[in-house]
């Protein structure tokens, strides 16, 4: 449980994170307001790894395919 906790949070921080500091940045933020702003971003994304995981997992049911990690979401297979 741990681990799925810790992989949930590090693939979000890992995917979200960078593309919410691009934008913050594009938007006009700078310096302070930036790093304030993507550790923002961090500690959230890290308390919302796993619900974000177990969510996705549950669309996955309702579409017939597997948890994820088990095997590449495809509809070609």
């Amino acid at each position: 449980r741990l681990s799925q906790l810790l992989w949930d949070s590090l693939a979000l921080m890992s995917f979200q994170v960078p593309i919410y500091a691009a934008i913050i940045s594009f938007s006009g933020a700078s310096g302070d307001g930036l790093i304030r702003g993507v550790l923002g971003a961090a500690v959230m994304m890290i308390m919302l790894g796993r619900p974000y995981g177990a969510f996705l997992n549950w669309i996955r049911h309702l579409f017939g395919l597997p948890p994820g990690g088990e095997k590449p979401m495809s509809l070609n297979t």
